[in-house]
């Protein structure tokens, strides 16, 4: 790969470690919004027209814009608008962060800029399932008051978080069993050696789980279910919002439940950074390198 110039914008510890590696690549980074990450390279923030200047690939944070509507700096001392970083990036150059609004991919094109969301990327999240799933059992062996040897733990849903996670609980002997609604996935699960759940038979099943651990995106722990759970089940949800627990009908009832979003930042912000340091390189190949 050729030496350009990466502008990275905000982000939380994701993106100090992809910074990082980049510049291990020999690639010519400069960051904005990072004061606060303990790194003494990041702790004066030079001006976004110096920073965006000449930059070819803009890398933003997942999300890219906060719930305030700022971008999501976490690590930084400032504000930051979308329209402060838009207006400063060159044409013909490519942006990359997670979650992007419509409004700031028409923004982006009516400055011809390529944009990628890069959550929809999916290498990026087959190889993030990894560390969610690690931080999932981790949360599981603090919480449950048994080790996970001597516990029945039920997975709902068989993607790519379900999979990873399955497996790695069959390396601690533990009793798993897995809920998805593909004819395909029984069959899957059961190979596998697992225990299969057919979706629409959960509430059949519930009353009998140390802990039920949610990975689909929709609401699919109703209070119906909740009602039928066995009393003390730990109920973990790695679904992004709004979540597959129905959360109210789980308070109201008595049940412990983390809902833990964002995990690889969390617990493995090292190796989340280098899983998007390959994703970005596999976009830049794709859109036909450098030469721009």
């Amino acid at each position: 790969m050729h030496r350009i110039k990466y502008a990275i914008i905000g982000g939380d510890m994701r993106n100090v470690y992809l910074a990082e590696l980049l510049k291990k690549d020999y690639q010519y980074v400069e960051i904005y919004g990072f004061e606060k990450s303990g790194r003494p390279w990041a702790d004066k923030c030079a001006p976004l027209d110096f920073i965006l200047d000449g930059a070819k690939v803009i890398i933003g944070g997942i999300p890219f814009v906060s719930e305030n509507g700022f971008i999501s700096a976490p690590l930084s001392k400032n504000k930051t608008t979308v329209s402060e970083v838009i207006e400063k990036i060159d044409e013909n150059s490519i942006f990359i962060a997670g979650k992007l609004p419509d409004s700031v991919k028409k923004q982006l094109e009516s400055k011809k800029v390529t944009h990628v969301d890069i959550v929809e990327r999916e290498e990026l999240m087959v190889l993030n399932a990894v560390p969610t799933a690690e931080g999932a059992v981790h949360i599981l062996i603090k919480e449950l008051p048994m080790t996970l040897m001597d516990s029945r733990i039920l997975i709902v849903g068989y993607g790519r978080i379900g999979k990873i996670m399955a497996k790695m609980l069959q390396a601690f002997e533990t009793d798993v069993w897995v809920a998805a609604r593909k004819y395909a996935d029984i069959a899957w699960i059961e190979a596998q050696g697992l225990k299969p759940v057919p979706m629409h038979q959960l509430a059949r099943y519930v009353s009998d789980m140390n802990a039920i651990v949610n990975t689909a995106p929709s609401l699919v722990i109703t209070r119906e279910i909740l009602e039928k759970t066995r009393s003390g089940c730990l109920l973990l949800d790695l679904a992004s919002k709004p979540g597959g627990i129905d959360f109210k009908a789980a308070e109201e009832l008595g049940f412990k439940v983390i809902w833990s979003l964002g995990i690889p930042g969390k617990i493995a912000p090292l190796t989340a950074g280098d899983i998007i340091r390959r994703t970005v390189y596999n976009i830049i190949e794709e859109e036909g390198g450098y030469n721009r």
